[in-house]
């Protein structure tokens, strides 16, 4: 990832719901270029894991569509120039945008925290098999070397280990999920200057 975007989506104040919605424009912008830009953080976390992913998005006003590729545009112009604060739009206006910019911002996000589920699945598999694997290196081990005695107290401390272990496998498997408004803006194009 690009440290510069990093950066961003860590230390942007989070958007909150009734925040009057600022109208921009940027230089460069096409004058066809109008509707509702956002970028948002969904995130999973769990115990000592945590994952994200920022998206933009950019709801056109002519047909309601998300068009992914001037959300990018329109991010990477955020990140090297500064936008023009035309106005905000009114608390009614603003919480009704918010609403509908959400609806989309969690159908679009669903694919991407599907992604982020299936990467912890993954890690956790990988996790649990590598485990698995040394403890059963380690039990026969135990069973080569020693008296009855000591091997059964080893074998004992084996399986709290591997019980202790399974329980905090399971806590990591229970994940958090996030949806957060990062940003977002009525983007009008260059027809304003």
């Amino acid at each position: 990832e690009d440290p510069r975007v990093r950066n961003l989506a860590m230390n942007v104040p989070i958007f909150a719901q009734g925040q009057p919605v600022p109208v921009i424009t940027l230089p460069g912008l096409a004058k066809e270029i109008k509707g509702f830009w956002s970028l948002w953080r969904i995130s999973i976390s769990s115990e000592g894991w945590n994952q994200y992913r920022i998206i933009p998005l950019f709801l056109d006003d002519d047909n309601g569509r998300i068009l992914a590729p001037t959300a990018r545009y329109i991010w990477d112009q955020l990140l090297t120039t500064l936008p023009t604060i035309l106005g905000y739009l009114d608390y009614d206006t603003s919480h009704q945008t918010f609403e509908q910019v959400r609806k989309v911002a969690e159908l679009y996000g669903r694919t991407i925290y599907d992604e982020l589920v299936l990467v912890h699945k993954e890690r956790l598999t990988q996790e649990r098999k590598k485990a698995e694997y040394a403890f059963a290196s380690r039990r026969k081990a135990i069973l080569r070397i020693g008296l009855p005695q000591v091997c059964n107290y080893r074998l004992h401390l084996l399986e709290q280990e591997e019980h202790l272990f399974k329980e905090q496998l399971e806590r990591r498997a229970q994940i958090l999920p996030e949806m957060m408004p990062l940003l977002l803006v009525r983007v009008e194009g260059a027809t304003h200057g």
